[in-house]
C-alpha cells in the first residue's frame, strides 16, 4: 500500500543543522526537507560524509541567498593522524604508506604552518565530486585509476595547533571555498617528511553563523512531535545569511530603472557590496556601489523581495 504523501508548504528561513557522521549533505537535506514539509530546500556547501557539524539548510526564500553562504569563509576543527597515509586520505581509506611521527613534537607540527598559511595552490583529492572528462573523480578512484589534476588557488585565513598527543593533531582550520582538509593534512604532513591522514572533520562555522546553535536530526525529530509551527521557531529568518553586508535603501524612484538591471545614481555611499531593502524592509536583491557612484544590481528579487 503507498503511503500518503504529506502536502508541501512555503515555508522560508535558514536551519543550522549538526550533520551527523555517516550522512551524505543531499541526505541531511532530505530529512530536513521531509520534516518541515518544505516545498522548495538546498544546502549551502557539502559536507563529507564522514564530516559532521554545520550545515546550513536553506528553504524556500532562503535558497536564494545560498550562493552567498557557498561563498563564505569556513572554518573547522581537524583530527590529523600521523604516521600513515590512506587512498583517501581519511579514515575510510586503505593504508597505502607509513613513516614513524616519534620525532615529532608541537613545536615541529606549528612551525610547518605558516607555510601552509595564506593563498595555497592544492591538487584535488582522487577521492572528490570533481568532474574531469565528465566523470566525478571519486569514480574513476574506485576504478583504481588516477589521473592529472590541475592545482586549484585556495586561501588558508589561520591555523592553529590546539593539542598534538600521540601522533594525533587537532588542528583549527579557518579557510575560503573549496578547501581540501584532506589535502591539507597531507601536505603538512609532507612538509614533515611525514605522512597523515584526516581522523576526523567537524565544520564549526560557515560565513555569518558562528556563535549560534546548531539543531540535530533527533532534535528535529522530537520537535517535530509538538508541529510545524515548534519546528518553523528553529529558524533563522533568510537574511541572517547576510549578517555583515551593508544595506541600502535606494529611493522608490529608482526601483524601476533597477528592476530593469539598470544601475542608477548613488553617490553618498562608499564602493564595494550591498544589500538592497524597500522601505518596508523587504530584500529587493545584492548589488555593489561602484566606483563612479552608481548602484549596479547584482542579483535582483523583484518588486516582491524576500
Amino acid at each position: 500500500m503507498n503511503s500518503v504523501r504529506r502536502p508541501r508548504r512555503a515555508v522560508h528561513g535558514v536551519l543550522l543543522l549538526d550533520k551527523p557522521r555517516g550522512l551524505s549533505s543531499n541526505e541531511a537535506l532530505l530529512k530536513v526537507r521531509k520534516l518541515y514539509q518544505a516545498d522548495k530546500a538546498g544546502h549551502t556547501g557539502t559536507l563529507d560524509p564522514l564530516a559532521t557539524g554545520l550545515l546550513p539548510i536553506c528553504l524556500g526564500q532562503a535558497t536564494r541567498l545560498s550562493a552567498q553562504l557557498l561563498d563564505a569563509r569556513k572554518r573547522y576543527l581537524a583530527e590529523a593522524r600521523f604516521g600513515e597515509q590512506r587512498s583517501t586520505g581519511d579514515l575510510e581509506g586503505e593504508v597505502i604508506a607509513r613513516s614513524d611521527p616519534a620525532g615529532l613534537d608541537a613545536a615541529r607540527l606549528r612551525d610547518a604552518l605558516p607555510a601552509l598559511t595564506g593563498r595555497i595552490r592544492q591538487i584535488p583529492p582522487m577521492y572528490s565530486a570533481i568532474k574531469q572528462g565528465g566523470q566525478r573523480l571519486y569514480e574513476l578512484a574506485r576504478e583504481g585509476l588516477e589521473v592529472e589534476r590541475e592545482p586549484r588557488e585556495v586561501e588558508i585565513h589561520a591555523l592553529d595547533l590546539l593539542s598534538f598527543d600521540g601522533g594525533l593533531a587537532l588542528l583549527d582550520v579557518s579557510c575560503s571555498k573549496g578547501t581540501y582538509v584532506r589535502t591539507l593534512a597531507e601536505d603538512w604532513a609532507r612538509a614533515l617528511g611525514q605522512v597523515a591522514y584526516l581522523q576526523s572533520l567537524r565544520r564549526i562555522e560557515v560565513g555569518p553563523f558562528c556563535q549560534q546553535p546548531m539543531r540535530t536530526l533527533e532534535e528535529l525529530a522530537e520537535v517535530a512531535q509538538q508541529g510545524l509551527a515548534a519546528l518553523d521557531a528553529l529558524l533563522l529568518p533568510p537574511r541572517a545569511a547576510l549578517d555583515g553586508w551593508r544595506f541600502v535603501r535606494p529611493g522608490e524612484e529608482l526601483l524601476p530603472a533597477l528592476d530593469h538591471g539598470s544601475s542608477v545614481p548613488f553617490p553618498s555611499v562608499e564602493a564595494g557590496p550591498v544589500a538592497i531593502e524597500g522601505a518596508d524592509q523587504r530584500l529587493l536583491g545584492l548589488g555593489e556601489v561602484t566606483a563612479e557612484g552608481r548602484l549596479q544590481p547584482r542579483r535582483w528579487f523583484g518588486p516582491i523581495g524576500i
